[in-house]
């Protein structure tokens, strides 16, 4: 049985893990409005500066279409990338009741890792706002998981990592940037289609 004083740790850190969650999502959400901020005003001079010397310049050829097909390739595979990193998702797939929580832990991380290094070259078409946003979720949930694994006895079971995760993303609907970074992939996508 544990000592009364680990209970006090326990629930320190969960605490602090919670605390640093909620200040992770607003932080990456606010550096997120801020990128789109920066880039309409970016848009907007470029566009003023554009009207201005339009009389004298012929009109532009249309966008590359192969370049633009390759780039909205890569936003479907961001979007993929994004569900299938998703926590709730990857317990989804997962067989959670015949693993411990260690196991689970480990089998959860590499398969972000993978899924991520699976469509690096992706980076090379998407915005930098989009590619930083997919490389924020993916250290924000790897950071979830090791953090409420750690949180556990060595004897938990898969099971309990797994209430763990779901609790923690059913009580802070904030706490995960998925929305957040497909929100901004959609909209960049429908740019690229307008």
């Amino acid at each position: 049985m544990l000592e009364p004083i680990y209970y006090y740790v326990f629930g320190a850190a969960a605490v602090v893990f919670i605390t640093l969650a909620v200040y992770l999502r607003i932080k990456g959400k606010k550096e997120l409005l801020e990128e789109r901020k920066r880039e309409a005003a970016e848009q907007e001079v470029l566009q003023q500066q554009q009207q201005a010397v339009r009389p004298q310049q012929p009109k532009a050829p249309a966008a590359n279409p192969e370049m633009v097909r390759l780039q909205l390739q890569a936003y479907e595979r961001m979007t993929i990338l994004c569900e299938r990193i998703g926590l709730n998702n990857l317990l989804g797939r997962l067989p959670v009741n015949q693993l411990s929580a260690s196991e689970l832990q480990n089998l959860m991380v590499q398969s972000i890792k993978t899924e991520f290094e699976y469509n690096i070259s992706q980076q090379l078409y998407v915005s930098q706002a989009t590619w930083d946003g997919v490389k924020n979720l993916k250290e924000q949930n790897m950071f979830i998981i090791n953090e409420l694994a750690s949180t556990l006895p060595a004897t938990a079971t898969g099971t309990e990592l797994s209430k763990k995760i779901v609790e923690l993303l059913s009580h802070e609907d904030h706490v995960s940037l998925q929305n957040i970074v497909s929100t901004l992939i959609n909209h960049e996508a429908k740019q690229l289609m307008s």
